[in-house]
């Protein structure tokens, strides 16, 4: 390969793409690269890697690898990639080319481990920076060292040789089939970099399913692809290249820059004979003489590489609405089923069952329910008389009916969290999305704690009504009434009366407990009469509600929070925006 630096001084300076004309590509190429920075899937799989994590990976190396390098700069030289499959002979190839040993080759796989990248030493500010490929820590080659050399893949092995013409550049790549998975994956990411291809096959394998799944793309994308068929048997030609030629053609792919190379002995060197690979080195030679039909060929390769990448984003759009969609139903089941819980709550609460048990004795005690139930049954004056005589006496200890006030309400309030977080965990283990979300939650569902939120919120309503009160006791009348019972056991009695209450006070709604209920909304209407008391009641079973919702959006807060960090609604409509921009006229 001979230098052609005396024909062409163009490429160093051409180093910009005319202004206006790419500005706004890249910066619409720079917002979908940190769009596309924070899109996340959901693996169902977590053990592999999702299709759509990888696609996203590809349209980022896409972009930092090679469409912001050459909408950038359209006269940089042209990247070579040459590609093909394990054994193929692509080292062989590039240092036949070059006249010298600067890629490893081999009998033992994966051979080409680090890319080998040779260049015009006048081209080297091109390729030393990060402008292209900016992953790969460049690494500087006095050619092939049998020790070292191919030891990396997270590196670009820099070879500055003057028998390289000037605007073009040569990298050898990994094998595209490798047993290494880092090695294919590079060896896919250096192809999508590329200008132009030069992928090997052999006569034996030049039917196989994964390089015509790469060549297919390549068709796609309208990269222009030079074949070289390696091996070949002499006379097998006649039978193998029409076949070739067709296969091509078939997927939009210019056969003739076909090149066959036969079977051959290697030199001492282990080169190709010079007259195998001269058609393929004049060929190169006279692209790299000629500017025009560089940036032609850099334009094909950028049109295509932009409706590929923005076919891909619109791909993912896809995926991420349908994410979304999925996240949504989730959200929504887990949203009725703890609405359903705190409806649950509000039953056991309103219904006056709460009443029965345990609060009930301890209410009886606490007021003679005995005795002044019998007065119930009588004139109202005659109850008026015993209330009236009731506040006249000592008060009795209440922590026994407060006490059992919390036991019950933090009953129900266990109970009915309990068995949401088990049918919503259910729910979600029947859903993909479900199942990959289920293992990033904490453990236990519900938390180990609840019992401990259940008495803090119950403890908290209990002062909630406490300091209302006070609050409506402030008048020095009402005072007075207060002092004869207690700040604490009027509270009592108005959560006594608020848990027999369905729709206000209404009197005996539940036999007995409401009997025992419409002696204390006499005793609260003696001290505050009786709007207030309707007030309060209503005021302090808004308040238990309030707690309720708060105790079970901290439960239900495991599940949502969840679902809202893997949200990102507002992402694909973004990303929709990006890519009609790169399909505008002026993407192009």
């Amino acid at each position: 390969m001979e230098s052609n630096a005396d024909l062409d001084k163009s490429s160093g300076q051409e180093t910009a793409s005319p202004a206006g004309t790419g500005s706004e590509a890249v910066k619409h190429l720079n917002e979908l690269q940190d769009l596309l920075s924070e899109l996340s899937f959901v693996n169902p799989q977590p053990r592999d890697a999702s299709g759509f994590e990888v696609l996203r990976n590809k349209v980022l190396h896409q972009i930092s690898d090679y469409l912001i390098p050459r909408i950038s700069n359209l006269g940089a030289p042209l990247l070579v990639v040459v590609g093909g499959s394990t054994g193929s002979g692509k080292s062989t190839l590039v240092n036949s080319l070059l006249g010298e040993q600067v890629s490893v080759s081999g009998t033992v796989r994966p051979t080409t481990r680090t890319p080998v990248l040779a260049f015009n030493p006048v081209d080297q500010h091109f390729f030393e920076s990060d402008r292209i490929l900016p992953e790969l820590k460049r690494v500087a080659g006095g050619g092939f060292n049998a020790q070292g050399g191919a030891s990396s893949n997270q590196a670009l092995l820099m070879t500055p040789r003057q028998q390289v013409p000037q605007g073009l550049a040569i990298l050898d790549a990994p094998d595209i089939d490798s047993v290494s998975d880092e090695n294919r994956e590079l060896a896919g990411q250096l192809l999508n970099a590329a200008d132009l291809w030069i992928f090997v096959t052999t006569a034996n394998r030049y039917a196989d399913a994964l390089p015509w799944d790469l060549l297919t793309e390549a068709g796609a994308r309208k990269i222009t692809v030079c074949v070289v068929l390696n091996r070949v048997p002499p006379g097998a030609e006649n039978d193998i290249v029409p076949d070739l030629k067709r296969l091509l053609s078939d997927k939009d792919l210019d056969p003739t820059l076909l090149h066959v190379l036969n079977e051959t002995q290697l030199g001492e060197e282990k080169l190709i004979p010079s007259e195998h690979v001269e058609p393929l080195l004049a060929w190169l030679n006279s692209l790299a003489a000629d500017s025009a039909q560089r940036q032609r060929i850099a334009a094909q390769t950028l049109d295509g590489a932009l409706r590929r990448t923005a076919a891909d984003v619109s791909e993912l759009i896809a995926e991420l609405q349908e994410q979304e969609n999925q996240l949504g139903e989730l959200c929504t089941l887990t949203g009725e089923r703890f609405a359903q819980a705190l409806a649950r709550i509000n039953d056991s609460l309103n219904d006056g069952s709460l009443l029965r048990g345990e609060i009930l004795a301890r209410w009886q005690d606490f007021v003679g329910a005995g005795e002044l139930l019998r007065g119930i049954e009588g004139a109202i004056g005659r109850v008026r008389d015993r209330v009236g005589a009731f506040l006249t006496g000592k008060p009795p200890a209440t922590h026994r009916v407060e006490q059992a006030i919390e036991s019950g309400l933090h009953t129900v309030f266990i109970a009915e969290i309990t068995k949401a977080c088990h049918d919503i965990d259910r729910s979600w283990q029947n859903t993909p999305f479900g199942q990959a979300l289920r293992a990033n939650l904490p453990t236990p569902r519900p938390p180990k704690d609840l019992p401990e939120q259940a008495s803090e919120s119950i403890r908290l309503w209990q002062k909630d009504v406490l300091d209302m009160i006070r609050q409506e006791g402030a008048g020095k009348r009402k005072t007075a009434r207060m002092a004869a019972f207690g700040v604490n056991g009027v509270a009592v009695i108005l959560m006594v009366v608020v848990f027999a209450s369905t729709a206000g006070l209404t009197g005996l709604e539940i036999g007995i407990a409401g009997g025992s209920a419409l002696v204390g909304q006499k005793l609260l209407e003696a001290i505050f009469g009786e709007d207030a008391v309707r007030r309060m009641a209503t005021k302090a079973r808004k308040m238990l509600d309030s707690r309720a919702r708060d105790l079970l959006a901290k439960s239900s807060s495991i599940y949502l929070d969840e679902l809202s960090a893997t949200s990102q609604p507002e992402l694909a409509d973004r990303l929709g925006k990006i890519t009609a921009g790169l399909n505008g006229k002026g993407a192009h």
